[in-house]
Order: structure tokens, then sequence, then C-alpha cells
């Protein structure tokens, strides 16, 4: 794994905790988690990652990578997942 791949997926496990403090009150329910995602991830991802893409392009990616993933039964971590294909743009 690239240092590039290793800060998105860090970043990704970041959020995934920050989602999870967020939303615990309701069981980390959230129909609209892609652009509470894209929305902390955004900056973070440009400046570390290089990522020159949009929020709304952001929610577009998480949402296709969710599909993704759950179609692919993956033992990798999701954050990983995501992370490689995410470097990969």
């Amino acid at each position: 794994m690239n240092h590039t791949t290793a800060a998105i997926e860090q970043h990704l496990e970041e959020a995934g905790s920050a989602h999870h403090d967020a939303f615990v009150d309701v069981d980390g329910v959230d129909p609209e988690w892609p652009l509470w995602y894209a929305s902390y991830l955004a900056d973070r991802l440009r400046d570390s990652a290089g990522f020159a893409g949009t929020r709304s392009e952001l929610v577009y990616w998480l949402v296709r990578l969710d599909k993704e993933y759950g179609e692919a039964d993956s033992a990798i971590p999701w954050a990983r997942f995501y992370a490689v294909r995410l470097a990969a743009l």
C-alpha cells in the first residue's frame, strides 16, 4: 500500500468513527451518509491525497464503492477497499 492509499484509508476510518459518534443516538441510521462522509472527507482528501473531485463527485464514488463492496463480499476492511479505489482515480 502506498502513502496516498494509507492516508485515504486513515481518513476513511476517522470519518467512520466520527459518523458513528454523530449518529449514535439513532443507532447509526443516516440515509444521507454519503453526503455526510463527502463533507467530512473532501478537504482532507484534497490536502493529503490530492483528490481533485468535488463533493458531489465524492458522493458518487462513495455510493458506487459501497455497492461494489457489498457485491464483492470482501474480507478486506471497507476503508482499505475504498481507499485503494479512490487512490486510483
